[in-house]
């Protein structure tokens, strides 16, 4: 295991039945603090001076649905090596706090301190299903009150000046003030405010991005990252309620969709320490790779892959709002033949067509609108004759024209694609084969990706809940296409460790109209990309700011990752027509890098 290099030089403090144990080692220190809850005060050392971080409870809740957990009478005792659980190397030392529950008929936690970091997990054995499992707090904390909570002592106290979210927003927001919650994944627990003037607080554009948020303080950093086996994702996110009165929380939301009948162990979550926000990234994505935490890419990068992309999103956009229609009403056989024209006059060397929304009848079906596309057969077949390749926009499990059957419902209603359902797989997988083996299709750029809401109420063909919803459905479009196209390309917006088993190129996603230093906003994007396992982005650019950001963005591409192109004549919001000159020199950039494809034998 590699272990980073330690920065810090802290001291470990610990007491136990009335006795005080103090053990001094690199990275961190903590401090255990007496009380009806007691915790762990968790310090940094810098310039010759103690600064606390955190101070964390030693136990922390696990509701079910509609009650919260009260916990009392804790103990802690060190626990001897011998015959320990999941180990991640060398631990310093185990402790093992034990507690009574109001709702469980068993609760454990466990505390090991390594040289580098800290882990820590909770137990519990009982017949209810589970709801909120809470991380260094019992209960969400609310303004000016405890909220669900007993009080600031049973939550954590941050120390820190900032935190750092992996979760891109519209407003290229990154660091947040500690009152602001955060939800990590792939939909909030309570939805904030959506509109264009709280970009910052819109739905996050990976879904999801690494569970993992990072603190602050004089420098230095220590980062909070969850980890698990592959199949226990059943939450939506790691959700932060901010800095309260009453302290801060961490959880995860089961909904239900889990029980303590057989034992229940939480996932772990672990504090590494770093000397910046994307060091703690980093040892947080190797620390979950070492455990088994997530998966591993499936497929050779194919070189094609590498191709310049053009995608006829913006264009139909801005063509849309001149002709008074949906956008989605310009994604025709005759719209995108009239786009490739004009690159062709260009001299783009682009080798990657994505035909945007909407190509289908439906959005759930997979069928193609023969109105809009009389010969989609045909116009793959003349793209693979140039040396291009096609792939085709997908929304993940919507539930547009699928049979009730498979669908899955809240209070009657269908609200998505029942992926937990045999028959809805069998559907979806004859689907994409037909569009991949009969059509041509390449591959698949999936969007629109999102959980289910959190409601134990939804009615569906097994309990399958959470980021693992998403997960099934993008494994099953990536598995059925490379079963017919072992060189196919499935394009996600899914950066976490968890998912790079179905996905071979990962998008950047949008840029919101009111961006600005868009290359140093993407390079940013595909930095925590990279970092969480994915060396090929698609740099992705829609939608256009304003010609100035546009050209300084398509210059920087060939740096950042797959150069892409979205619109063929002017900018989407302000209307600015790129001059011939422009085009001139976007052809020789583009066609300098496709020449450095080659020599590299990418190409």
């Amino acid at each position: 295991m590699f272990r980073y290099p330690v920065l810090l030089l802290l001291t470990l403090t610990v007491s136990l039945y009335g006795q005080s144990l103090t053990i001094q080692r690199l990275g961190y220190a903590v401090r255990e603090t007496s009380g009806d809850y007691p915790s762990l005060e968790v310090y940094q050392h810098a310039h010759k001076e103690d600064r606390v971080l955190f101070r964390l409870p030693l136990v922390s809740g696990l509701s079910t649905p509609g009650q919260e957990e009260e916990l009392s009478n804790v103990r802690v005792r060190k626990l001897a090596e011998a015959g320990a659980e999941r180990l991640a190397g060398p631990a310093v030392q185990r402790w093992q706090a034990t507690a009574d529950s109001s709702l469980w008929s068993r609760r454990r936690f466990l505390w090991t301190f390594f040289e580098d970091h800290i882990e820590f997990q909770q137990f519990a054995t009982g017949a209810k299903a589970i709801e909120r499992c809470y991380f260094f707090s019992n209960g969400t904390s609310a303004p000016w009150a405890n909220g669900t909570s007993p009080g600031i002592a049973a939550n954590s106290t941050i120390f820190a000046a900032r935190y750092f979210s992996p979760q891109p927003n519209h407003a290229d927001q990154y660091y947040f003030n500690l009152a602001v919650p955060q939800s990590v994944g792939v939909m909030e627990e309570n939805p904030p405010p959506g509109d264009q003037f709280h970009p910052e607080l819109m739905t996050g554009l990976f879904a999801p991005p690494p569970l993992f948020l990072a603190f602050e303080k004089g420098g230095a950093w220590a980062s909070l990252g969850l980890g698990d086996k592959p199949g226990n994702y059943q939450f939506n996110a790691l959700e932060y309620a901010g800095s309260r009165y009453a302290g801060v929380s961490f959880w995860v939301n089961y909904a239900g969709y889990r029980t303590a009948a057989k034992g229940f162990a939480s996932p772990v979550i672990a504090i590494h320490f770093g000397d910046s926000e994307y060091d703690t990234l980093a040892k947080y994505v190797t620390w979950a790779d070492f455990n088994e935490f997530g998966t591993q890419h499936r497929a050779v990068n194919a070189a094609w892959h590498h191709l310049p992309i053009f995608c006829g999103w913006a264009e139909q956009t801005r063509e849309a709002a001149e002709k008074h229609i949906e956008a989605h009403d310009l994604a025709t056989q005759a719209d995108y033949e009239r786009w490739i024209a004009v690159i062709e006059s260009r001299g783009l060397p682009v080798g990657t067509i994505v035909i945007d929304d909407k190509w289908q009848k439906s959005y759930g079906t997979f069928d193609v609108d023969e109105k809009k596309w009389p010969d989609l057969k045909g116009f793959i077949a003349r793209q693979h004759e140039k040396g291009r390749h096609v792939l085709l926009w997908v929304p993940a499990f919507h539930r547009e024209g699928l049979p009730d059957a498979l669908t899955v419902k809240l209070a009657g209603k269908p609200i998505a694609g029942d992926v937990s359902n045999p028959a809805y797989e069998k559907f979806l997988r004859a689907k994409i084969k037909h569009l991949v083996a009969d059509f041509g299709v390449d591959g698949f750029k999936e969007d629109w990706i999102g959980g289910v809401s959190r409601s134990e109420q939804l009615q569906m063909h097994a309990p399958l809940f959470g980021i693992e919803f998403v997960r099934r459905f993008q494994y099953i479009l990536y598995d059925e296409t490379h079963k017919w196209k072992t060189d196919a390309m499935v394009e996600t917006q899914t950066p976490n460790p968890l998912f790079r088993e179905s996905s071979d190129v990962l998008r950047l996603n949008d840029i919101w109209y009111g961006s600005r230093n868009v290359p140093e906003m993407m390079m940013r994007r595909a930095c925590i990309a990279k970092i969480a396992g994915w060396p090929l982005v698609d740099t992705d650019n829609a939608s256009s700011t304003n010609f100035e950001e546009w050209w300084s963005y398509m210059q920087a591409q060939p740096s950042i990752g797959i150069p892409a192109l979205y619109f063929v004549y002017e900018t989407e919001s302000t209307k600015e027509k790129v001059p011939d000159e422009k085009w001139k020199q976007l052809a020789e950039i583009w066609n300098s890098y496709v020449r450095g494809l080659t020599s590299e034998g990418k190409h």
